[in-house]
């Protein structure tokens, strides 16, 4: 795993706290790392799709 800084609001980092004081992560970097995934997960997902309908080209295509 890499280390990476990122700099929060204030008000994200707050939220970030409380998800993990109600057990709903084990710390904070846990729960940034599950929002990237989602975020990476429904991204590429709405890309797949805009390629099967082609309104957009491929990675492929692209690179």
């Amino acid at each position: 795993m890499k280390l990476i800084s990122v700099n929060l609001p204030e008000s994200y980092l707050k939220v970030l706290e409380i998800l993990v004081a109600e057990g709903k992560f084990p710390n904070r970097s846990e729960a940034i790392r599950v929002g990237i995934r989602d975020l990476i997960k429904t991204e590429y997902l709405i890309e797949e799709e805009r390629v099967r309908r082609n309104l957009t080209p491929s990675i492929q295509e692209i690179f």
